[in-house]
C-alpha cells in the first residue's frame, strides 16, 4: 500500500523539477522517476519527513511549480526542506545519476594494515611538519 497518491506524485514531480532541473548534461528529477517507486523508498527510509512533505504537496497543488516553491520557501520552510530532501535523496540514489556523476556508491574497501597511508607518501604530512607548531594560547579573561 502506497501512502502517496497519483495527484501528489504529479505535484512532487513538478516541484522536484524546479529543485533539480535538467542542466549541463544532467537529467531533471522527474526524468529519473523520483516521483515513482524511489519516492516510496525514500519516505520508507525517512518517515519523519512524511508529514511536512505531504503538507508541502498539499500547499503546492494547483499552483505553478516555481510559484509553489517560492511560497513554501516564504511560508513553510520545513515543508520545502522535506520536499527538497526527498527529491535530492531520490535523485542521487538512481543508478543512472550516480553513473553520470562518477559515483559508484558505497564500496567495501578494507584497510591493508601493511600499506602506508596516502598522507605519509604524498607529502601532505611533511608540509605540516615543515611548517612547525602554530599553537597560540587563548588569553586569560
Amino acid at each position: 500500500m502506497t501512502m502517496v497518491n497519483d495527484t501528489e506524485r504529479e505535484v512532487f514531480a513538478a516541484l522536484a523539477d524546479v529543485l533539480i532541473p535538467a542542466a549541463e548534461g544532467m537529467p531533471a528529477a522527474s526524468e529519473m522517476n523520483v516521483h515513482g517507486t524511489m519516492l516510496d523508498r525514500i519516505l520508507g527510509l525517512r518517515p519523519d519527513l512524511t508529514e511536512a512533505f505531504r503538507r508541502g504537496l498539499a500547499t503546492s497543488a494547483g499552483k505553478v511549480p516555481t510559484d509553489a516553491a517560492e511560497t513554501l520557501n516564504r511560508e513553510d520552510a520545513e515543508a520545502l526542506a522535506a520536499v527538497s530532501i526527498v527529491a535530492a535523496a531520490g535523485y542521487y540514489m538512481v543508478p543512472a545519476v550516480r553513473k553520470l556523476i562518477g559515483y559508484p556508491g558505497q564500496e567495501n574497501r578494507p584497510a591493508d594494515p601493511d600499506e602506508k597511508p596516502e598522507y605519509l607518501t604524498n607529502g601532505m604530512l611533511q608540509q605540516v611538519i615543515d611548517r612547525g607548531p602554530i599553537y597560540v594560547p587563548t588569553p586569560e579573561s
